[in-house]
């Protein structure tokens, strides 16, 4: 029997606590979801910005600090974690830094509005970043949870029904983005679109907070945090399966270098309206969820490595899109197809990353080290998912057809890559998590 947090609950099975965990896991990954879209980093936060700065540096830093945020801190969290018997306490803590965090961010929209451009992005990042972060620290505990306390066998189902009702109600709120980005002012169209993000993402927090946790055996060895990940990182590195999976999501990581400039891109260099990254965002959604059947079946069937392949191949779609789109006539609707093909390609391809990469980590990952292997592979990956800050900077330079280039070359090494990658089919292909909301 678990023991319950407090007196007021009283006492709860195992099994009770199990179906308990379920539907809040079910219900965080919902929120999330539908709060990520009103935020989206590729669309609503890239528009955002370019908004109060006209320096694509700055907008591609901000899109990679979700990213950034949430890999970097896993290997800071690893022994932190595992020297203590409850890790749902971090959750918990890092719960309340989130939604202040947020909070503060909002609060910069409302009150300095774009009428001080500087303070307002200052401010705004400065709580988004916090944001972003926090989430990071919580992420490796959140998982620990999920997976000691929801049966192995109830996983498949737990992560498809966030998946499935995320995505479809993120897909709705695709329309009122839409609607909201049509309203006239600064403050009205990305005040309104952040507060009611925060709203659910702080929802989704405050849910899994309530969840049971029972206490682990916590091991005894004391092992400093360097010479513990010295230790972690050269038996991690001297596994060719890891070096393997590592180069390939990095190269992944690259080719969504010209992610944030897409919707830019659009409207800048296409003519289309700010209206139409409603759209996109829609479009992004239903790849997202249209796709994971698709890959959950290749996976199956011929493996993981397979997926990772076809995930390098299908990375090529967007920037090849936007580089076509300016050969449709700019009358008729051509041209927002295309980019709204792009980026259901772009959904697609998280979906099949999420998929592949993380199946491939949990399968390469010896048992008694998978939080080092999780842990330090997310953290090395970390400095690539920075790569859009960068895509900025040659934006700035030269051209945005120029990332798009590099963003092809990076697709075509990550099939090139995928190759070393350990074969054989996949005995559990799901949807794999990603950060809590993980519909792309």
């Amino acid at each position: 029997m678990w023991e319950r947090h407090g007196s007021v609950r009283g006492m709860r099975t195992e099994a009770e606590s199990a179906r308990r965990n379920f539907r809040l896991s079910v219900w965080n990954g919902i929120s999330f979801n539908v709060g990520e879209t009103f935020v989206d980093p590729a669309t609503v936060l890239a528009l955002l910005v370019s908004q109060l700065t006209s320096s694509n540096w700055v907008v591609g830093m901000a899109v990679a600090l979700t990213e950034v945020g949430w890999y970097a801190p896993q290997i800071l969290t690893i022994q932190f974690l595992e020297r203590r018997s409850r890790r749902l306490p971090i959750y918990r803590a890092m719960a309340v830094v989130r939604i202040l965090a947020l909070i503060g961010a909002v609060t910069a929209l409302f009150v300095l509005g774009d009428r001080q451009p500087e303070r307002t992005l200052f401010w705004f990042l400065l709580g988004f970043g916090v944001f972003a972060l926090a989430g990071g620290f919580s992420a490796v505990a959140f998982y620990d949870v999920v997976g000691r306390t929801v049966p192995l066998s109830w996983h498949p189902r737990l992560w498809a029904m966030r998946l499935f009702y995320g995505g479809l109600l993120s897909a709705l709120c695709g329309l009122a983005v839409r609607a909201l980005l049509q309203r006239p002012g600064f403050v009205e169209r990305f005040g309104t679109l952040f507060a009611i993000g925060t709203v659910f993402l702080a929802l989704g927090a405050i849910l899994f907070t309530f969840a049971d946790e029972p206490p682990v055996e916590v091991s005894r060895k004391e092992m400093h945090l360097a010479a513990h990940l010295r230790e972690s990182a050269s038996v991690a590195w001297g596994d060719p399966a890891f070096r393997a999976l590592f180069g390939t999501r990095v190269a992944l990581a690259g080719a969504a270098i010209a992610t944030p400039f897409l919707a830019l891109y659009a409207m800048r260099s296409l003519g289309l309206p700010a209206a139409a990254v409603g759209g996109f965002l829609s479009a992004k959604i239903v790849g997202y969820v249209g796709a994971n059947p698709l890959w959950q079946r290749v996976a199956t069937r011929w493996g993981n490595r397979r997926v990772m392949g076809f995930v390098g191949l299908l990375a090529m779609g967007a920037p090849l899109c936007a580089l076509a789109a300016p050969w449709i006539p700019a009358a008729g609707p051509g041209r927002g197809a295309l980019l709204a093909i792009a980026f259901a390609c772009i959904g697609a391809t998280v979906s099949g990353t999420n998929i592949g990469y993380q199946s491939l980590l949990l399968t390469i990952a010896p048992a008694a080290r998978r939080p080092s292997y999780v842990g330090l592979m997310n953290s090395f990956v970390a400095p690539a998912t920075a790569l859009p800050a960068l895509g900025g900077l040659l934006v700035d330079a030269t051209r945005p057809e120029l990332i798009f280039g590099v963003a092809i070359a990076c697709a075509a090494g990550a099939m090139g890559l995928a190759r070393r990658l350990p074969a054989g089919p996949a005995t559990d292909a799901r949807p794999g998590p990603d950060r809590e909301g993980d519909a792309g």
